[in-house]
């Protein structure tokens, strides 16, 4: 009598599972590649984006028109004001600003900002833009010349903040020509003022540019809601301490190009 054999009933499937299970192994490895790619893919172009932000530099501008006719300065000012209200409504525009001494004389100053030198471009291509060159040229004595400027490596420039009234608010501008071997400890000092004069009581705005042409060169722009405002900067220990470090780096005396001035924006 044959001793019966019992075989195991999954031996004998174990050929046809193998089979089933190869394919199914071989399809997860090329949606885990698929996969993989894409997330790379993805990287790649955050990274590609971040390097492009970090080329992309804003544009700003410092313009000192020298002086204005006195018949032409109703005129001047009212085709000035209609380029910055338009340009301030441009959706590239940061900020677009017209400054007078405050002794009354007619030779304004202005400052603007834009996210790059596209922007810029594109604000030239405008027909209010034309119309203010036009009737700028036709109103000034002399001609006007301007400073193409960079924002400080390490020292961020804030947006300015709105004057509650434009009319009584006080602007500060001040351009440095800093002697070569002082660069580096003239901004370090400038960044260490900073963000106390910032948030002081009544700051608008306290931002330090670099000339794009001349790296030793540099312009300080304030703004301050109140005349009481910006006297009160003046007398406080971080800008005495400023003026005491930095007494020795200048090749030039910043109070010589320096002024005080109101906003005529508007």
């Amino acid at each position: 009598m044959k001793k019966k054999t019992h075989q195991n009933p999954i031996a004998k499937q174990s050929p046809s599972f193998g089979k089933l299970l190869m394919p199914l192994i071989f399809l997860a490895l090329v949606v885990f590649s698929c996969t993989h790619s894409k997330q790379q893919s993805n990287q790649m172009r955050k990274n590609n984006a971040l390097k492009n932000t970090a080329k992309t530099e804003t544009f700003q501008e410092i313009g000192f028109l020298g002086e204005v006719k006195k018949r032409e300065w109703n005129s001047f000012l009212q085709a000035v004001r209609n380029n910055i209200m338009y340009s301030r409504r441009e959706a590239r525009n940061i900020s677009f600003s017209l400054y007078q001494p405050v002794d009354g004389r007619m030779q304004p100053i202005w400052f603007e900002r834009f996210k790059d030198k596209a922007a810029h471009n594109y604000h030239q291509e405008q027909d209010y833009f034309k119309n203010a060159i036009t009737v700028i040229q036709q109103s000034l004595i002399g001609e006007a010349h301007s400073i193409t400027l960079k924002v400080v490596d390490g020292l961020s420039a804030t947006v300015p903040k709105a004057a509650h009234q434009p009319e009584d608010s006080r602007h500060v501008i001040v351009l440095f020509d800093v002697k070569p071997e002082k660069r580096t400890a003239f901004i370090d000092a400038m960044a260490a003022a900073a963000p106390l004069s910032r948030s002081a009581q009544g700051n608008l705005e306290f931002n330090l540019y670099v000339y794009a042409d001349d790296t030793n060169k540099f312009v300080l722009v304030e703004g301050w809601q109140t005349v009481a405002d910006h006297e009160r900067q003046l007398t406080q220990d971080h800008i005495k301490r400023l003026n005491s470090t930095t007494k020795n780096f200048f090749l030039s005396n910043p109070m010589d190009t320096r002024w005080v001035l109101k906003d005529i924006s508007q």
